[in-house]
C-alpha cells in the first residue's frame, strides 16, 4: 500500500446526552434499532400457501436459506439459477432442502421470468448482488441477498430506489443477530444495565482458508473487507447498544496474502458516536489454520453503569453491572434466521432485519471503507 498523508485532525464531537435524557429515550431508541423502523407493507401470504423460493449463485452462505426450508412448513425451494455458466450443479439434486428437484437455470434472468417465485436468495460474487436484487424486485419477488447489499454507492441507490417503489421486502444476511449471545448481550443492555453504552469495541477474526473465490483477487469484484467481513462487526455494535455511528476513519491493507491483492486481510476503524462516545473494530484474515474455530468474534460495551463482553467462542456473555447483575448471561434460544423472513411475510412475526437496515448498514461500511482507503474522516 502507497504511504499517505497522515488524517487531519478530529473534528468537534457532538453534544453528550446526559444519563438522564438517555435513560429516558432508550426505549424508543432500541426499538428504531431492532428493525422496528421502516415498517414493511408487503402483502402478506397465508400459512397454507405455499412459499416458492428460488435461489441465484452459492457464493457466501446459501445454507442460510437452504438448511431451514426442510424445516418449515409450505416452503419449497423449487429453482436454481448457476453463479458462473461453467458451475456444476450437480449439488442441487442431491441437496435435502430439495423434496423436488430444483429446476436449475443457466441464467438467472431466465430464471425469475419463467418461475413462479415468492422469495429469492441471491449468493453471487459480491458486486452482483445488487444487480441481481433490482431485478428479482421488478418482478415482486421477496429478496434476502448476501451481504453486503451492494460493492458501491451508487448501485446502493439504484438498489434502494427498486425496493422501495417495488414494495418488496428485502434483506440482508446478517444471521449474526440470531445468535443467542448477541440476542442476550442485546435484551441486558435494553434492560438497562449497562446504563448508557459509550465505549464499544468489537473483533472480526477469520481463517483465509487454502485458497479464495477468484473475484477476492480485485476490489472491483470483491469489494472491500470491511463490506464482507466488518459488516456484521458494525452491525452487532449498533443493534446491541442502540447507538448510532457518526463519523469514521480507519486503515486497512493486505500484508500476508499477496495472491489476492483486492482483499484486505487486516482493518481497523474508529468511529464517534452519535451520543459522542466511541466505537472501534479491528479485523483479519489472519487467523491461524491450527486454531479451533474458523471465526474469533467478541464484543465489548462500557457503559455508563457497567461493562458487557461478548465471546463466540464458549458462547459466554459476561456482565459486570451496578445495577445488580454480575456474572454469566444465560442465554435465550437460538432464532432461525430465515425462519423470521417467512414468518414475518406470512404475518406471524418479525424479520430481524429491516428494509432500512439492510441499506443503512451497508451505507456505513462503504463509507468506513472509503475513510480506509483515503485515510480521512468520513462524516455518516
Amino acid at each position: 500500500m502507497t504511504n499517505r498523508s497522515p488524517a487531519p485532525p478530529i473534528p468537534p464531537r457532538p453534544s453528550s446526552v446526559g444519563r438522564r435524557e438517555f435513560l429516558q429515550s432508550a426505549v424508543g431508541a432500541s426499538l428504531a434499532v431492532a428493525g422496528v423502523k421502516g415498517a414493511q407493507t408487503t402483502r402478506k401470504v397465508a400459512t397454507n400457501t405455499p412459499i416458492r423460493v428460488g435461489l441465484i449463485g452459492r457464493d457466501g452462505h446459501p445454507e442460510i436459506l437452504l438448511s431451514s426450508i426442510p424445516k418449515l412448513r409450505n416452503v419449497q425451494w423449487t429453482a436454481y439459477a448457476k453463479g458462473q455458466p461453467d458451475e456444476d450443479s450437480g449439488w442441487v439434486r442431491k441437496h435435502p432442502a430439495g423434496s423436488h428437484p430444483p429446476r436449475v437455470y443457466e441464467h438467472y434472468e431466465e430464471m425469475l421470468e419463467k418461475e413462479p417465485l415468492d422469495v429469492v436468495g441471491i449468493c453471487l460474487p459480491f458486486y452482483q448482488n445488487a444487480e441481481a436484487s433490482i431485478q428479482a424486485a421488478r418482478k415482486g419477488i421477496q429478496v434476502l441477498s448476501e451481504k453486503p447489499a451492494a460493492t458501491n454507492l451508487q448501485d446502493l441507490a439504484r438498489l434502494e430506489q427498486e425496493i422501495h417503489q417495488s414494495g418488496v421486502r428485502y434483506s440482508i444476511m446478517l444471521d449474526m443477530r440470531a445468535l443467542p449471545i448477541f440476542q442476550a448481550a442485546r435484551n441486558a443492555v435494553q434492560q438497562g444495565m449497562l446504563g448508557e453504552p459509550i465505549l464499544i469495541s468489537s473483533q472480526k477474526s477469520y481463517k483465509y482458508g487454502s485458497e479464495r473465490p477468484w473475484f477476492y483477487k480485485e476490489r472491483k469484484t470483491y469489494g472491500g473487507t470491511i463490506p464482507w467481513v466488518g459488516i456484521h462487526a458494525l452491525d452487532y455494535m449498533r443493534w446491541v447498544s442502540g447507538q448510532e455511528y457518526a463519523q469514521v476513519a480507519g486503515f486497512e491493507g493486505n500484508k500476508a496474502h499477496p495472491q489476492t491483492p483486492g482483499c484486505e486481510d487486516h482493518a481497523g476503524l474508529l468511529f464517534q458516536l452519535a451520543n459522542g462516545g466511541t466505537a472501534t473494530c479491528h479485523l483479519d484474515f489472519l487467523r491461524p489454520e491450527a486454531a479451533p474455530t474458523h471465526g474469533d468474534d467478541r464484543l465489548r460495551i462500557a457503559g455508563s453503569e457497567g461493562v458487557l463482553e461478548v465471546l463466540e467462542i464458549g458462547e459466554r456473555v459476561n456482565l459486570i453491572s451496578s445495577r445488580g447483575k454480575t456474572g454469566e448471561l444465560p442465554l435465550p434460544p437460538a432464532v432461525d434466521f430465515f425462519s423470521t423472513f417467512i414468518a414475518e411475510l406470512r404475518g406471524e412475526g418479525q424479520h430481524l432485519v429491516s428494509n432500512d437496515e439492510a441499506f443503512s448498514i451497508t451505507r456505513v461500511c462503504l463509507k468506513a471503507r472509503d475513510a480506509a482507503d483515503t485515510r480521512t474522516w468520513v462524516t455518516l
